[in-house]
């Protein structure tokens, strides 16, 4: 059985020199292992003779378990970023109502989202069929006055005869 002590890093055992890689019985090993008070850990038992190390065994699991939570969290981080969040409008909005869904929008964004607007016209609102793009440019217009800092990911335009969409999200910051 081969077996190595610590780390590996140094090339020393415990203040002793010499070679940290040497081939010994099991006992042996066990006995070492025993004699600095940790555990004897086989880490390719397919090769000839099986390979063993000399090392905390709890705290390696534990600092696995623990990188793995990081990167589990990190991925997380990583899909919250990509979410769109969709405000919706009406060709009929009141300022009031204008700066409530702003606002909220506001939030979306410092939270860093991007956000998408809706405009959704409907027949009985009182804006002609030939004048609906004109009048979501107006309340786009408007969306993007109250915004600052941000940059518009996709610029207002109509999809089909009663929507327009327009997305945005917060500009990178220069240093």
């Amino acid at each position: 059985m081969r077996a190595s002590e610590g780390d590996g890093e140094s090339g020393e055992r415990d203040g002793e020199s010499g070679p940290s890689h040497e081939v010994v019985s099991i006992a042996e090993a066990l006995a070492a292992a025993k004699a600095v008070g940790l555990d004897l850990v086989e880490v390719n038992g397919k090769a000839s003779p099986p390979v063993c190390r000399i090392m905390d065994y709890e705290r390696t699991r534990y600092d696995q378990k623990k990188r793995a939570k990081e990167q589990k969290k990190a991925q997380a981080q990583a899909q919250k970023r990509d979410v769109m969040k969709e405000l919706r409008l009406t060709a009929k909005i009141d300022a009031h109502d204008l700066n409530t869904k702003v606002n909220g929008a506001k939030k979306f964004l410092d939270a860093g989202n991007r956000v998408s607007f809706r405009i959704m016209f409907k027949n009985n609102d009182g804006v002609a069929a030939e004048k609906r793009a004109a009048r979501g440019a107006e309340i786009m217009e408007q969306v993007f006055a109250q915004l600052d800092d941000v940059e518009v990911v996709k610029k207002p335009a109509m999809v089909g005869p009663a929507h327009m969409t327009a997305s945005v999200m917060r500009s990178k910051k220069k240093k």
